[in-house]
């Protein structure tokens, strides 16, 4: 019986909204700030340029494929190297991982690069201990 309450309270709760993040390129010396992100599946990340002549690429083999500076290639934007003030937002739906590096500075797990792991925290009846 407490088992299906608890299924029927977590029926009833709202669902999360999904969440924005940030992630800046900077120069001197050349990083994205965080370089290492924990999201939920849903969320968002804003890349933004925080100086310097940057981009953003997925790695192969990333969950989410993007190649991004001032929008994104493929959604109406342009992902070449930029210098200007840009921002883009990048959804990642499922669980997982994407690496991500700026084609000027870095590559796949090297240099100017990142992690992103998308996490898909679920919660079932089974994880909630009756009380004492």
């Amino acid at each position: 019986m407490l088992r299906m309450s608890l299924l029927c309270l977590l029926l009833a709760t709202p669902a999360v909204q999904a969440a924005n993040h940030t992630v800046t390129a900077f120069s001197g010396p050349f990083r994205f700030e965080p370089a290492s992100l924990t999201i939920q599946a849903g969320d968002t990340v804003t890349f933004v340029n925080g100086g310097g002549f940057h981009n953003v690429v997925s790695d192969p083999g990333a969950i989410a494929t993007f190649r991004c500076a001032n929008g994104c290639d493929g959604a109406g934007g342009n992902g070449d190297l930029s210098n200007t003030s840009w921002s883009a937002v990048v959804t990642f739906p499922d669980a997982g991982t994407a690496g991500y590096h700026c084609e000027a500075h870095g590559g796949p797990g090297t240099g100017m690069a990142g992690t992103i792991t998308v996490v898909d925290d679920v919660l079932f009846a089974d994880d909630f201990e009756p009380p004492n």
